[in-house]
């Protein structure tokens, strides 16, 4: 079967190769030292066919993701339901921290390798401040070119398209070349986020630091991307998704979470997720995956 064969001419990306899909497979690890200064997850999955449906929703997270496609040398995103056409990411993809979801394409078969920052990781990878690259999927090839080239050359030498673990230890290792080594995060913010990711409240964590607000705010915003209450909104909101295979009343996986009460976790799903969380448990796939026509 053949990567290309259901786009048309007209939605292929004009560097899109044939290339033969293999043997599937998934894995994912956490990155060995020095890398996992900055990133806590490497994972790799495979798409043998099309999905029953052509888009799937990705719910938000407080972390920056890099997606790497092996399977030609782009990733098609949607600007929203009613972009029929999409826009092609040269390279792969740079998904800064987002409060909105993103819609991708599950149309084809697909392989992908990615790693998911930590919280202030993302420095470790570009040069800051971080709040400047937005909150929309920027394309790899006009933030580090090459890289996807790159990596799917390292994975064809090894061998590894249809070994998942050395896929990831081919990332692994393009990444720790790429690492900005002098690169450090700030370090009251490093704290401030961890604290946020425990529970604590924007305001009292803003406090503590001894900064003033609209310092504490610019510097979070630099090396997080969001300011802090919006960054903490979906620390909260990962939370709740953990709830979605317990089937729990949504009232007590609001609590767990953190969560005034049902109503309050109810309008964040509308904010960040376009729907409910009873629609969200009918309609997902795998964690923050959402089918959509």
């Amino acid at each position: 079967m053949r990567a290309d064969t259901t786009q048309t001419e007209s939605e292929r990306s004009p560097r899109d190769e044939p290339r033969e899909l293999v043997v599937v497979g998934a894995a994912r690890r956490r990155p060995r030292a020095p890398l996992d200064r900055f990133v806590s997850l490497l994972w790799t999955a495979t798409r043998a066919a099309a999905l029953p449906h052509p888009r799937e929703w990705n719910l938000p997270t407080p972390h920056a993701h890099l997606i790497v496609p092996i399977l030609g040398h782009a990733i098609r995103r949607f600007d929203g339901p009613d972009d029929r056409i999409g826009r092609w990411l040269s390279g792969g993809l740079l998904q800064p921290v987002t409060d909105r979801a993103t819609l991708r394409d599950t149309s084809g078969p697909s392989i992908v390798v990615a790693a998911q920052f930590r919280l202030t990781g993302l420095v470790g990878l570009l040069p800051g401040p971080i709040d400047a690259l937005g909150t929309a999927a920027l394309a790899l090839d006009d933030l580090l070119p090459g890289f996807g080239d790159e990596l799917r050359e390292r994975i064809d030498e090894a061998a590894a398209i249809d070994r998942p673990q050395r896929r990831l230890d081919c990332l692994e290792a393009l990444l720790s070349h790429r690492l900005r080594a002098a690169a450090s995060a700030d370090p009251l913010i490093q704290h401030a986020a961890l604290e946020l990711a425990a529970g604590a409240r924007a305001g009292a964590v803003q406090r503590a630091s001894g900064c003033a607000p609209a310092t504490f705010i610019a510097r979070y915003r630099a090396a997080c991307g969001l300011a802090p209450k919006r960054h903490a909104s979906l620390m909260r909101f990962q939370a709740a998704l953990r709830g979605r295979d317990d089937r729990r009343p949504w009232a007590d996986v609001a609590a767990a979470a953190g969560y005034a009460d049902q109503a309050h976790l109810t309008r964040t799903f509308a904010r960040l997720a376009g729907m409910t969380p009873t629609q969200y448990r009918a309609a997902s796939t795998f964690d923050r995956h959402v089918a959509w026509r």
